[in-house]
């Protein structure tokens, strides 16, 4: 239709679009694919991890790439299947690449119960490389949005949630002892800073995307110093946000009426534990673990990965889901200060979902490979 604009205005707009696209660079099925372009470079860290990660992963980097926005991909090995092959999961090596680079796109982890090494490096011992990572650099937040994507199957309607979980205390410390040969003691710690600065993020994110409601999830009925702590922290944060309404939720209710009703929440802030739990139930609402992003924030660093596993037993099949780790590389533009590239990802994928058949991996109902899916995306962006 045109454009309701005087015409001076129309040939502005005519000569701005017309600077945004380059030449045809990218090829799909032979034909020569436009993309929106910009002009600086991102140099952004990678891992393909173990299992499907390499098929993902580069499904992701495909899409990302056909945004128009320039990467400049820095790839080293990590993983469970490095380990088997070097005796290391994780080095000082990708420590060191992670300092200078700063931002980290990696693939899942194989973490076999039982066969895991501890891993110590600088002088610190670890339960997993994922560990290491946010240990060492402080990732302290946590961030798992859920959103029900139109042409999935749900029991559901019109969920969009977001769990903002605290990633480096609570019970996951690993601080664990042998009392006698009866016991076994596990640290549970909730400090000050950590659970002001994760109530900041929340609340931040809320602001930031529009959202209107910030629940905090506790058990301070039984914990009652460490999550009342917690509890009250929250609640000194949230009176620096009066446009944002502030309520909190016992643990185990929470679930209970995240089955029942999804909707009624907006942004879950968590603990590390009950984060762990209520991020992985929200997955689950909106259909699996598939469809949901992660990302790891500290003040300096970011690290960007699907919410799933490795797969091993699929991996190889170009059968695996790559929408997990294609909404982490969104949420990757984003932090690099690429919204709008972001947001093409998110609506070509929209559309994509609806069409079902063989622009569907068989996880979702599709007849399609991960390969014909991300052809598929690629088309709509």
């Amino acid at each position: 239709p045109p454009l309701c604009l005087p015409s001076r205005d129309q040939t502005r707009l005519l000569m701005l679009a017309k600077k945004a696209f380059t030449k045809p660079k990218f090829l799909l099925n032979g034909n020569a694919v436009r993309c929106l372009s910009t002009s600086k470079t991102h140099r952004v860290l990678q891992f393909h991890g173990d299992g499907v990660g390499p098929e993902i992963v580069g499904a992701a980097e495909r899409v990302l790439e056909a945004t128009g926005v320039k990467f400049d991909w820095v790839r080293m090995d990590m993983g469970f299947e490095t380990y088997e092959k070097t005796g290391h999961v994780i080095t000082e090596e990708h420590l060191t690449a992670l300092e200078d680079i700063k931002v980290l796109f990696k693939g899942p982890l194989t973490i076999p119960p039982g066969k895991n090494p501890y891993t110590e490096l600088r002088g610190r011992k670890f339960t997993s490389g994922n560990q290491v990572l946010r240990k060492c650099f402080d990732l302290y937040a946590n961030v798992r949005p859920a959103k029900l994507f139109p042409g999935l199957k749900s029991r559901f309607d019109d969920v969009d949630l977001l769990v903002v979980r605290e990633n480096t205390e609570d019970v996951y410390t690993g601080e664990e002892k042998w009392v006698d040969d009866n016991t076994v003691e596990g640290v549970k710690r909730i400090t000050r800073k950590a659970s002001t600065r994760i109530a900041k993020k929340a609340f931040e994110l809320a602001e930031k995307h529009g959202r209107k409601r910030v629940t905090a999830v506790h058990k301070a009925n039984v914990c009652k110093q460490a999550d009342g702590f917690f509890l009250d922290i929250c609640r000194d944060v949230a009176s620096s946000y009066p446009d944002i309404k502030f309520d909190d939720q016992l643990a185990d209710s929470l679930l209970t009426k995240m089955v029942i009703n999804p909707s009624e929440w907006d942004v879950l802030l968590c603990p590390n534990l009950y984060g762990d739990m209520v991020s992985d139930l929200a997955a689950g609402i909106v259909g699996s673990l598939g469809l949901c992003p992660s990302g790891q924030y500290g003040e300096e660093y970011a690290v960007f990965e699907p919410c799933h596993g490795s797969a091993p037993d699929i991996a190889g099949k170009d059968i695996s889901n790559p929408i997990s780790q294609l909404l982490s590389g969104a949420m990757l533009l984003r932090h690099l200060g690429e919204p709008e590239a972001a947001q093409k990802i998110e609506v070509a994928l929209e559309k994509v979902t609806v069409l079902g058949g063989d622009n569907l991996t068989p996880d979702l109902g599709g007849t399609g490979t991960t390969t014909s899916m991300t052809d598929a995306i690629i088309r709509e962006l």
